[in-house]
Parts: structure tokens; sequence; C-alpha cells
């Protein structure tokens, strides 16, 4: 995944709260709060975020 993946961007145009957010990776909606001020993101949550960004952009 690009290190310039703006996850707030994308979160707002799929028109999703953080809640819904960390629900769909599986993390606290804090982790979310942190991962759009800045904390790397890896592991299992790079790879849903990439598969989400995939599908946005499919449609």
């Amino acid at each position: 995944m690009e290190d310039t993946l703006d996850i707030r961007s994308l979160r707002k145009r799929l028109n999703w709260t953080q809640d819904r957010l960390a629900e769909y990776l599986g993390v606290d909606r804090s982790s979310i709060s942190r991962m759009e001020n800045g904390q790397p993101v890896s592991g299992p949550v790079e790879r849903l975020l990439s598969m989400l960004l995939e599908k946005e952009a499919a449609q």
C-alpha cells in the first residue's frame, strides 16, 4: 500500500463513520483515529484497507 493513503478521505468517500470502518477492519475506533492522524498501518489492517480501496476505485 502506498504510504500516502489518506484513510480519512477514503472513509469519507465511502460515507462511513470511524465506527463502521473500525468494525470492517476488526479494530477499535480509537485505532482508526490514530491511523487517520498518521500512525503507520501494517499487517492485516493494511491488506483490508488495500482491498477496500480497490473496491472503492472499481465502483
